[in-house]
């Protein structure tokens, strides 16, 4: 039996039970892991005195228990490690910082040895394949493989920066990951960081650490971070020029280095927003409040007015349901403490408008349970943050210091928890997923957000985590830890919200959260309808091909070579069974958009079999924007962000073969690597001519249709997500169809 011109053993099911028993299924993983790949990282790896140096590093002297025991697939380290494994300019791995650097981690790590036998040998490593040994060792250790995590996130790091980091900032960078790993795809958003201000982010991480007062450093680390994670989405999506990304950061990390008072974390606060408005090219005049909701919504061109409105209205909504005070007031009232210093009189209704806002936020209080009442000391810091604001009377504060100038400039510092919760809110506006019915009908959600965590346990720079889901004490849940992970824990909390159509629609626990932050990091502001309609080409034109191989043998075997790649074996097996059967529609639903993508892109790079009208007109665009429809571009537009798989939330295309269930990360790195739904949205507006700014608003929509829609039998019931996706939209389709129609019917 023979397959795309590779031999294949002839009784399939007796030769793999016995590669199973032969090594416990460590041969049988390593080669899963190396049949994903393609091109020059797969050519170095299969070396074969290389591959047979790593296969026993894997292995191990002794084999059980293996891989092939558990309920779910094992290895996703070494999946992950040779997916994104990095080749140099001179076709040698790509070690971050330096070979000594790893020798000095393995031999001398802050917390304690990772193995003694790999200990022992990492003295005598000179060569990188020495370091992807050890790492290729540890992948079959049971325990949390840190230093292939550790190496991954320095790759990443350098991956798009056309300098390297220094040794030394890998070094720090290395043995800091356990206390301040969250923050790094922060600081991969910007390739043109320097080595210095991701050294000063570090210590500045360190100098808030130190900060003796816990309410103190929890609003000092809440501010910094709220800027921080502006600066991110500015970066991201291109009003921050790339060029100014490193002063910006440096200039907002200065102003909390020293920080040890209310008034001068509120100093320090403001002086931020005022870099990030003026880096942002905003017009001086314009209010801080008005013009960062504007750049958080995205969007300035002509015609893009109509949905932009929409995203801000929506964003403006849940600002005010979460009784934020805004920038505006809070900058007016500073101001107005600085000229009663100077012997002004007191504008009342500037004060009373801060009382009032307050007076808002008053929850009912209900009685806990012994449970909650045994965990509510996570949240005695958010209780006194809250009550501290509750409590506030900003008037008789004023009065009691009108006499001293120096009293009453100290009184700017009331103001800072405010603040921090303002500038942590716009974060959670631009992230919140749709719905957003905890933001909605919880008015403290953004107020609760823990950054300190567990006492004895400091969460201020970890994950974003959901807690006490469901607790009256909570409000329903709140999160805690840093903001780093705050898109994927909003959508986690927003899944609980979410009203299935059949029992099994949230099978996956962590595919929701993914598919809904897929929908809402990315912007589409910028996306060309030339971009939409080569997309929607490329999906055309690979039907079209799957059409075409059901007439013609030698078609057929081109796109079974190229399904092989990329989809599941048995699920190539079956589209190519049914191509030769006549069955195109069977085959096609057996195809994602992902996979239709590759399809068309690969036959129209080998450019010789690529014929056809479609053909044509794809190559017609390419030449006439050659800028906006290039396969960089278009991954930049309709790639989804992988925090996990690239660390980093910049969307981008990998096109990988989907990843299985795997034991430690589940269905997190399934998501990531099902990259289907924003292609087929795109695909789908360019067929009913949506306007690319509509996506802005129709993509998170669709999204959370397509979510409650799931109905999976099975863990690997992949085809369940692509089912609901397509249902959703044809639905659309014929909405758009009547729609249509019935705008004829009324203009005749």
């Amino acid at each position: 039996m023979e397959r795309a011109g590779r031999r294949l053993p002839d009784h399939g099911a007796t030769f793999y039970e016995r590669l199973i028993a032969r090594d416990d299924g460590w041969l049988a993983s390593f080669y899963d892991a190396l049949a994903r790949m393609e091109g020059s990282v797969k050519d170095y790896l299969t070396e074969p005195a290389r591959m047979k140096r790593f296969y026993l590093a894997v292995r191990g002297r002794v084999t059980s228990p293996g891989p092939a025991r558990p309920v779910f697939r094992s290895n996703t380290d070494m999946m992950l490690l040779t997916t994104r494994l990095r080749l140099e300019a001179d076709s040698r791995p790509h070690i971050p910082g330096s070979i000594d650097v790893w020798k000095s981690l393995f031999i001398q790590h802050p917390h304690g040895r990772y193995d003694s036998r790999l200990t022992r040998l990492a003295s005598a490593w000179k060569e990188p394949d020495d370091v992807l040994e050890a790492l290729f060792a540890l992948c079959r250790k049971a325990v949390e493989n840190e230093p292939l995590k550790i190496f991954m996130a320095l790759s990443d790091l350098n991956r798009n920066r056309a300098q390297p980091l220094e040794a030394a900032t890998v070094d720090r960078l290395a043995r800091d990951y356990r206390a301040f790993s969250a923050q790094y795809p922060i600081l991969a958003e910007a390739p043109l960081l320097r080595d210095q201000t991701v050294l000063q982010f570090l210590d500045t991480t360190q100098l808030i650490n130190r900060v003796g007062d816990l309410q103190l450093r929890s609003d000092i680390a809440g501010t910094m971070q709220g800027l921080v994670g502006l600066w991110q989405i500015f970066c991201r999506q291109g009003s921050l020029p790339p060029e100014e990304a490193d002063g910006v950061l440096a200039g907002i990390l200065s102003g909390f280095s020293k920080v040890r008072s209310y008034r001068e974390l509120f100093d320090s606060g403001r002086a931020g927003v005022r870099l990030l408005l003026k880096a942002t090219r905003s017009p001086e005049v314009a209010p801080p409040q008005d013009r960062l909701m504007a750049l958080l919504a995205g969007g300035e061109r002509v015609g893009e007015s109509e949905w932009r409105n929409r995203v801000v209205e929506e964003m403006i909504r849940i600002f005010e349901a979460q009784r934020l005070l805004s920038l505006n007031l809070l900058f007016e009232l500073a101001d107005h403490l600085e000229s009663l210093a100077r012997g002004e009189r007191l504008n009342t209704a500037l004060v009373n408008r801060l009382a009032a806002r307050m007076s808002e936020i008053q929850l009912p209080r209900t009685s806990l349970t012994g449970v909650e009442k045994n965990a509510f000391a996570f949240g005695y810091w958010v209780e006194r943050h809250l009550e501290t604001q509750r409590k506030l009377n900003l008037r008789a504060t004023i009065e009691r210091a009108a006499a001293d100038p120096e009293r009453l400039r100290e009184v700017r510092g009331l103001l800072a928890p405010f603040l921090r919760d303002t500038l942590v809110g716009l974060n959670y506006v631009h992230y919140a997923p749709p719905g957003a019915q905890l933001l909605l009908t919880d008015p403290l959600f953004v107020r609760s957000h823990d950054f300190l965590g567990m006492q004895g346990n400091t969460q201020t720079w970890r994950m974003t985590e959901l807690l006490g889901t469901g607790w009256p004490s909570s409000g329903g849940g709140r999160l805690m830890g840093s903001l780093a992970g705050l898109p994927y824990a909003l959508a986690e909390a927003e899944q609980n919200f979410m009203v299935p159509t059949r029992e099994q629609a949230l099978i996956w626990g962590d595919l929701v959260p993914q598919m809904v932050l897929s929908a809402k990091i990315p912007r589409w502001w910028h996306v060309t309808p030339a971009q939409l309609h080569w997309v929607g080409l490329h999906m055309r034109y690979a039907e079209a091909l799957l059409a075409e191989g059901a007439l013609d043998g030698r078609r057929r075997q081109e796109v079974a070579e190229i399904l092989e790649r990329q989809s599941a074996p048995a699920r190539a097996w079956q589209t190519l069974r049914l191509l030769e059967q006549g069955e195109v529609r069977a085959a096609l639903e057996r195809v994602t958009p992902a996979e239709m993508f590759v399809l068309a892109a690969e036959v129209m790079r080998r450019g010789k079999t690529a014929n056809g009208p479609l053909a044509e007109e794809i190559r017609r665009l390419e030449r006439e924007f050659p800028a906006q429809v290039s396969y960089r571009a278009i991954s930049r537009a309709f790639g989804t962000p992988k925090p996990t798989l690239t660390n980093s939330y910049q969307p981008e295309l990998l096109l990988l073969k989907t990843f299985p269930t795997l034991m430690g990360y589940s269905s997190r790195i399934m998501a990531e690597s099902w990259e289907s739904p924003l292609l087929y949205w795109a695909a789908l507006a360019d067929a009913v001519h949506v306007p690319p700014a509509q996506l802005n608003v129709l993509i998170p929509e669709l999204t959370q249709k397509t979510m409650e829609r799931i109905f999976a039998t099975h863990l690997e019931d992949w085809p369940a997500l692509l089912r609901s996706l397509r249902l959703v939209g044809e639905e659309f389709r014929l909405k758009q169809r009547v729609q249509m129609e019935a705008e004829q019917k009324a203009a005749l």
